[in-house]
């Protein structure tokens, strides 16, 4: 089995010219980015043996987990599209025009594109493919969207791209390491890759995806 570490949510970094549309002070920044960000995520799985691939810009500035186009992405209601024009306590945040959004969309392009990639090459022998999409949460910003209390950790998973032994195999080493787990909430399904979702696969290969949530307040 193929093994893909998605990992896009843990980088703090912004380009210079985000700055230029920032409505709030760069000190209240600093907090949201730390805040939003899935810090230390890539810790979390640097022994898990598979190909990783993690985003180069924080969410702020892109999040590539997002649908491309906001009438398909039900967070854009809340101003957390690709592109976010506000935080997860309704803060206004961010203000762009349309210069600024198309060198967002190269971004958030180039990399689907690297993603896609990536994802042919691995399944190019029609072996299975596990696709581990790899998250951390906070309780504070969670609940702002959802009712608490939390678990320690979130899987989520999509109907189309499910495997019951992979679940069950997670749900086994959580439970013994005395934690607790909750399937699609707070959060629900997994990245599905375009070259995937867009049925431009053709070969014979098995594809399995997964969300992991990790709580942080079991590591942070």
């Amino acid at each position: 089995m193929k093994v893909l570490l998605h990992i896009p949510h843990s980088s703090l970094k912004v380009p210079k010219y985000f700055y230029h549309g920032l409505c709030i002070s760069k000190k209240d920044f600093i907090r949201y980015n730390l805040e939003m960000t899935d810090m230390g995520v890539d810790y979390l799985f640097k022994d898990v043996k598979g190909k990783k691939f993690k985003a180069k810009y924080s969410r702020l500035f892109c999040d590539v987990e997002r649908f491309r186009n906001d009438e398909d992405e039900i967070m854009s209601k809340l101003g957390e599209g690709v592109i976010y024009t506000h935080l997860y306590d309704g803060t206004r945040f961010h203000e762009h025009d349309e210069k600024y959004r198309k060198r967002v969309l190269k971004y958030y392009d180039a990399y689907h594109r690297k993603l896609d990639k990536i994802t042919k090459r691995l399944l190019k022998n029609d072996e299975t493919l596990l696709i581990i999409d790899c998250h951390s949460f906070s309780d504070k910003m969670a609940s702002h969207f959802f009712k608490p209390p939390f678990k320690d950790i979130c899987i989520g998973i999509e109907k189309d791209y499910y495997n019951q032994e992979i679940i069950d195999t997670i749900i086994k080493e959580i439970e013994k390491r005395n934690y607790s787990y909750e399937i699609n909430y707070p959060y629900k399904g997994c990245l599905i890759p375009n070259y995937i979702m867009n049925h431009r696969y053709k070969g014979k290969g098995k594809i399995i995806c997964v969300m992991l949530e990790i709580n942080k307040r079991i590591y942070l």
